[in-house]
């Protein structure tokens, strides 16, 4: 689009897609604009309730609200898909920067008090190399500076908000200060549970050495703070996987929470490890996603073939997506005892809706045997 060096895709010249946002931004430029930072859930809910609950609204309403919802932002720069970066012309909260989604999810305000403070601040991180390390950046979406800075925001913060704020800036980073850790080692015993996490995923990245004992308090924890564990080390630590297997394979038998089991799994996958013992009670456990967890991981492991019984009752599953599920994890598994229970699939599926025909096929394929009809008829008989 011949934008401008800038974020992401770069910075509009100016006057060019100016109507980003809306389809007639004259219209609506000039008013003062209503979003604000720190807007509630509530008050997005309300200020898109129209347009997003009216089936019947028309074309001329549809401009209107969503013209009520934009009013007085410049679109300046696409994030890529539906984002894209826009300042606020009028109001209160005029020369700011505003980070949209024109799917309309909430909108999140640059920390920045105006565009050349959030340019420069681009500026700066480009040059200190945080904007050019791999993984995602989301530049603009997190609090700006150093660790030393942010943790004394965070020290001195007035509220657990900007506390936040501070914690999450820190994932830009790629390194911290001995005595900025030293200060996320104390915030892991914090009450506030939010605060807590953010401080073991930064300590976990930042000083792994130093994070083991409080992630091993958090894994013996709640379920909570076991998940909070679990994806420190699955983002930061992976390939400490193995030194966690045996506390992880003891909490398991506790873990009651999806999410949770969810990103434990994912450790004992990378760990090499043969679990499907400890997940047998976990493949007919009441919580379908749950369910659907422990069929995916089994069908991860190396020895999955020895295990056809076990994936004969996710076949038999009520849940479509957990037989969707096992029916990917069968992929290389050519075992004449799954035939019955593909034949009790053909049974219960007559259509396509959930998949399970298509993944069926594939598996009936890898055996050798022909397309579903000629399957079908040969069960029939």
């Amino acid at each position: 689009m011949h934008s401008a060096a800038g974020p992401f895709y770069g910075i509009y010249s100016l006057g060019e897609f100016v109507d980003e946002i809306l389809d007639d931004p004259v219209r609506f430029l000039n008013r003062p604009a209503v979003i604000e930072p720190n807007i509630t859930d509530e008050k997005w809910s309300t200020l898109t309730k129209r347009i997003n609950d009216d089936d019947v609204i028309s074309d001329e309403e549809y401009d209107e609200e969503l013209g009520k919802i934009y009013a007085g932002l410049l679109p300046i720069g696409s994030q890529g898909c539906s984002y894209l970066h826009a300042l606020v012309l009028n109001g209160p909260h005029q020369g700011r920067v505003v980070n949209l989604d024109l799917d309309r999810q909430k909108p999140k305000f640059a920390f920045e008090r105006n565009f050349l403070d959030w340019y420069e601040r681009w500026l700066d991180e480009v040059i200190s190399g945080y904007l050019t390390q791999d993984g995602p950046t989301w530049f603009g979406y997190t609090m700006g500076g150093d660790d030393e800075h942010l943790m004394r925001v965070c020290a001195h913060a007035d509220g657990r908000e900007t506390k936040l704020e501070a914690l999450m800036g820190l994932g830009k980073l790629v390194a911290a200060t001995e005595e900025s850790c030293l200060e996320l080692l104390e915030l892991c015993g914090e009450r506030d549970a939010e605060i807590r996490y953010h401080a073991l995923w930064m300590l976990t990245k930042f000083a792994y050495p130093m994070a083991r004992e409080p992630l091993r308090t958090h894994i013996v924890g709640t379920d909570d703070d076991c998940l909070a564990a679990c994806q420190s080390i699955n983002w930061y630590a992976k390939k400490q996987s193995k030194e966690w297997v045996d506390l992880l394979r003891s909490r398991l038998p506790t873990v009651n929470t999806p999410e949770t089991f969810r990103f434990l799994s994912y450790l004992l996958v990378e760990s090499s490890m043969d679990f499907s013992r400890d997940f047998r009670p976990f493949c007919t456990h009441e919580h379908e996603d749950i369910r659907v967890t422990a069929f995916y991981s089994l069908g991860q492991l190396k020895n999955k073939k020895t295990l056809v019984e076990l994936f004969i009752v996710g076949l038999d599953d009520t849940s479509p997506r957990v037989v969707h599920t096992v029916l990917q994890a069968l992929d290389g598994v050519r075992d004449r005892r799954l035939l019955e229970a593909y034949a009790r699939l053909l049974d219960r599926f007559r259509t396509d809706e959930h998949y399970v025909l298509t993944n069926l096929e594939h598996r009936l394929r890898d055996m050798g045997i022909g397309p579903i009809r000629q399957f079908r008829k040969q069960s029939a008989r």
